[in-house]
């Protein structure tokens, strides 16, 4: 099914139009929104939001650049606006928690660890990139997640940002540029040895 007989077939409600959709754009979706909402859990829930916002939102499509494109940058929004939700859920509780008395115990009791050495330190410097990454600005982080993790070339990053090539080449080196500067202060003991 081409793109044409897709958006044909969302608009008349073809059920066999809307299983092609998600069996052809599930996994990209689910993994792009996860590089922003860091939780398959929540990734997949929200997948069901995005593949409800382009079945709502087909007749909007205008198709000046690809349906994969246009799946991209609502699968962006849907994701930058869950990371908003969330971050003002966590600010509102942690204001809630300073209001109301604590109850004696911590809600984070130490874990012993259950993994080997080497896998807890994986783990760390996984936790320090992805933390890298999400204090990168919007912009970078989006390019330098499209272009790293989703191996997009810089030309739809471009179209699926509404920006220039240059100015998609110019967030990715800045995003790197970044990204090392970060984690050299993590690492900085080490680096004086």
């Amino acid at each position: 099914m081409n793109d044409q007989e897709l958006i044909e077939g969302i608009q008349r409600h073809d059920r066999n139009a809307f299983q092609y959709l998600v069996t052809t754009y599930q996994k990209k979706v689910i993994k792009t929104a996860c590089y922003f909402v860091e939780e398959l859990t929540e990734a997949e829930d929200l997948s069901q939001e995005i593949f409800m916002e382009v079945i709502d939102s087909i007749g909007k499509f205008k198709a000046q650049s690809s349906l994969s494109t246009w799946i991209y940058r609502i699968t962006v929004n849907k994701s930058l606006n869950a990371v908003k939700k969330k971050k003002r859920a966590a600010i509102f509780s942690r204001l809630e928690s300073l209001f109301l008395p604590g109850n004696g115990y911590s809600d984070n009791p130490i874990k012993e660890p259950f993994m080997e050495n080497t896998a807890l330190e994986e783990e760390e410097k996984r936790k320090l990139l992805y933390g890298a990454i999400r204090n990168l600005p919007a912009n970078q982080r989006i390019a330098f997640t499209f272009h790293k993790f989703d191996d997009l070339p810089y030309k739809e990053i471009a179209e699926i940002m509404q920006l220039s090539l240059s100015s998609v080449e110019s967030l990715i080196h800045r995003a790197k540029l970044n990204l090392q500067k970060q984690l050299v202060t993590h690492f900085s003991e080490y680096a004086k040895n």
